[in-house]
């Protein structure tokens, strides 16, 4: 059995993951991904052309994918 599917048992048997593997599982969410990705996307936009609005932007779409995992559990 693999460690993956070793992880997965020990999961529906209650066992909690661990720090690492709850931001893995975090960033695996189809939301918090498009939203991270789109964040990096704006982030790179607004450094390059120094508009501080798209810095701002960037960040409340990062904090907002994560606060949607959050709110989720």
């Amino acid at each position: 059995m693999s460690w993956v599917k070793k992880r997965i048992k020990q999961y529906r048997e209650g066992q909690e993951p661990t720090i690492i593997e709850k931001m893995a599982l975090e960033h695996g969410n189809p939301v918090n991904c498009f939203l991270s990705l789109s964040a990096f996307g704006f982030l790179v936009y607004g450094l390059w052309t120094h508009i501080w609005i798209w810095i701002i932007i960037a960040g409340f779409l990062g904090l907002l994918g994560h606060l949607y995992c959050w709110l989720q559990k």
